[in-house]
């Protein structure tokens, strides 16, 4: 069965509303706000999460419940402002949302900015082990007498000369990297 042009134009808008929406029509109906607001809260969300999920329920027409959602963010606040969790939030390059007790702001701040020192030196260590690759597998092919993508024998072997000292270099950024990824590691360990 075809659906008319204007039928399919309003069904995929309806479609696209619902999926930029932050609750589903079947979470507004069955409304755990408390348990909702937790969820919010362990995410790290402000307060203003409030006021999209009241547009997403209105089209329901359901209303939200601002102190069972509230009470529950507060709850899942407590999940969401520890030391190991501000870490772990910066190891995946993300910084902390501004949501937890000022008393805790500058304890959390560090260990999210250690957190994000780790993802920072984890992606350099990638890229350095990828490059190192790169210049053994040049070495060997220059040893090997192939030119790869140069314009003269010159130009090769001067390129050759240069890769030992490339590959110490690189051997040493990545062992200092991982020295300083140990450290991090160990001063969050829980």
């Amino acid at each position: 069965m075809r659906l008319p042009k204007r039928v399919f134009i309003v069904l995929s808008s309806v479609t696209l509303l619902s999926s930029c929406a932050t609750l589903s029509v079947e979470e507004c109906v069955v409304g755990n706000w408390q348990a909702i607001g937790y969820n919010d809260g362990v995410a790290g969300y402000r307060a203003n999460r409030l006021a999209a999920h009241s547009k997403a329920c209105a089209k329901a027409n359901v209303a939200v419940d601002f102190k069972s959602w509230e009470r529950g963010r507060q709850l899942g606040l407590k999940q969401y402002c520890t030391v190991s969790n501000a870490y772990n939030i910066g190891r995946r390059g993300l910084e902390l949302n501004s949501v937890c007790q000022a008393s805790m702001t500058r304890t959390l701040q560090q260990a999210n900015q250690q957190g994000r020192e780790y993802y920072r030196l984890n992606k350099q260590l990638s890229e350095d082990k990828e490059l190192l690759d790169k210049y053994e597998a040049d070495y060997i092919k220059l040893r090997a007498g192939q030119m790869l993508d140069f314009k003269d024998e010159k130009e090769a072997r001067r390129y050759l000369l240069s890769l030992p000292a490339e590959f110490r270099r690189l051997e040493r950024q990545i062992s200092n990297a991982e020295r300083r990824l140990n450290r991090l590691n160990y001063a969050h360990r829980y």
